[in-house]
């Protein structure tokens, strides 16, 4: 075979494998786009069966005492973080911005960038995906039973980040998608101090 055989054959075995990981990542992104549109239309669903959207917890309201189960089976809650400036983080396994955006913020807490961090997720808690955890005691990842801590803050959409100060209530809460967002919602919260009534 001549050089421009062998350099045709080359060239045209690259693009074959080019292709072919086209294909395994669109593959991939269709799995993400079908999961997100699962998530979608069980929250679609469950409107059009009449469920009331959750009351959404209020800045400034004493955040509810909660529970979750890490993929270790240790219980955590609300006490693990008791007078520390802390944050939830709502999130799904298999929701594209979750996936993006949880490994993130885990890092950030177990380097000290951001306070510390309880990942709440949904359904089985060994499900949990191995880029979310961290082997750090400023970070809590784990699932919910049911919705409890979810109905109890009032999140219908994940993710969403609750920031909850050193005394219990909460100065910040939003959905979010990105750090940037994350470190928005902290500036807003820098400067809260819930004073309780007839206090100074």
């Amino acid at each position: 075979m001549s050089a421009i055989g062998w350099f045709v054959a080359a060239a045209l075995a690259g693009a074959v494998g080019w292709l072919a990981l086209a294909l395994v990542g669109t593959v991939r992104e269709l799995d993400s786009v079908r999961a997100e549109l699962g998530t979608v239309r069980a929250r679609l669903d469950a409107i059009d069966a009449g469920a009331a959207p959750r009351r959404e917890l209020a800045v400034g309201a004493d955040a509810p005492s909660w529970r979750i189960a890490t993929a270790d089976g240790e219980v955590v809650s609300s006490s693990t973080f008791a007078a520390r400036r802390h944050l939830l983080l709502f999130a799904d396994a298999g929701c594209r911005a979750c996936d993006d955006l949880v490994p993130e913020v885990v890092g950030a807490a177990a380097a000290g960038v951001l306070p510390p961090v309880a990942v709440v997720g949904r359904g089985d808690a060994s499900a949990t995906p191995p880029s979310w955890r961290a082997a750090d005691v400023r970070v809590r990842v784990g699932t919910e039973r049911a919705d409890e801590v979810s109905t109890a803050f009032g999140v219908d959409v994940s993710p969403t980040v609750v920031v909850v100060d050193e005394g219990g209530a909460v100065v910040a809460r939003g959905p979010v998608a990105t750090m940037e967002d994350v470190r928005e919602l902290l500036g807003q919260a820098a400067g809260v101090r819930i004073v309780a009534a007839g206090g100074a």
